[in-house]
């Protein structure tokens, strides 16, 4: 395992991959006209505010049409619970890495960070689960205003988590620098996104997908430096 220190992350990393292949396939195919701006069902879902959000995407809401959505919604949020593990193990254990071959501090503070992700993405996975079960038939005005909390903590904890690896990659040769500043993005369409919702969510999601590629390339890709020999005396 010494010549290959990402083993283990480069194997969560294709899971992951293989896991973002599967619940686009399955996802939703919307019965009406997302919210301005959005093109996947999914993140509108996790990115509404509003009842009308909500509307737009289940709409006609009780009928055939909405159902359908609903079930494939339902159904990815569900097998969303085993991709928290794959992206999780594979931030987490990339940090660890990183901080076992630097005795950095921050890759520590990344490693910590990657479980309180994982726990975000939960919680909002529960709010999307509960709207869906009170879609037409009780008020969803408390799951929403949760679901906007776990949405940008666990969407913002992304965006820093690739921000405090940033150090590492600028350590490392050109794919590492080229790693290091498409590190930034998320940050930047993070900003745009929360103040202007739509396009900007999708650009931000489809960022932290090419990182998460980016960074399983990398995984793969690694061999510690050889040791030079000590001469003898």
């Amino acid at each position: 395992m010494r010549a290959r220190p990402f083993f283990i992350t480069g194997l969560l990393g294709l899971g992951t991959i293989l896991m973002t292949l599967v619940m686009t396939v399955i996802g939703p195919r919307p019965a009406a006209p997302l919210p301005a701006g959005f093109i996947t069902p999914v993140l509108a879902y996790e990115f509404a505010t509003t009842d009308a959000d909500v509307a737009a995407l289940f709409a006609p809401i009780g009928q055939p049409a909405g159902e359908t959505v609903r079930a494939a919604m339902d159904r990815v949020n569900r097998l969303d619970f085993l991709y928290i593990v794959f992206y999780g193990g594979f931030l987490t254990t990339f940090a660890l890495v990183c901080a076992r071959a630097t005795r950095q501090p921050v890759f520590l503070l990344a490693a910590a960070l990657a479980p309180l992700i994982m726990l975000a993405d939960v919680l909002e996975n529960v709010q999307l689960l509960a709207i869906t079960t009170r879609l037409g038939t009780t008020d969803i005005a408390v799951q929403l205003a949760r679901l906007r909390w776990f949405t940008w903590l666990k969407w913002g904890g992304l965006a820093l988590w690739f921000l405090l690896m940033r150090p590492y990659f600028l350590a490392r040769g050109g794919f590492g620098r080229a790693i290091a500043l498409a590190s930034l993005l998320p940050l930047v369409l993070g900003v745009v996104a929360f103040l202007w919702p739509g396009l900007a969510s999708e650009l931000f999601a489809l960022a932290i997908g090419l990182l998460f590629i980016l960074l399983t390339v990398y995984a793969w890709r690694y061999r510690p430096p050889a040791a030079v020999p000590v001469p003898a005396l």
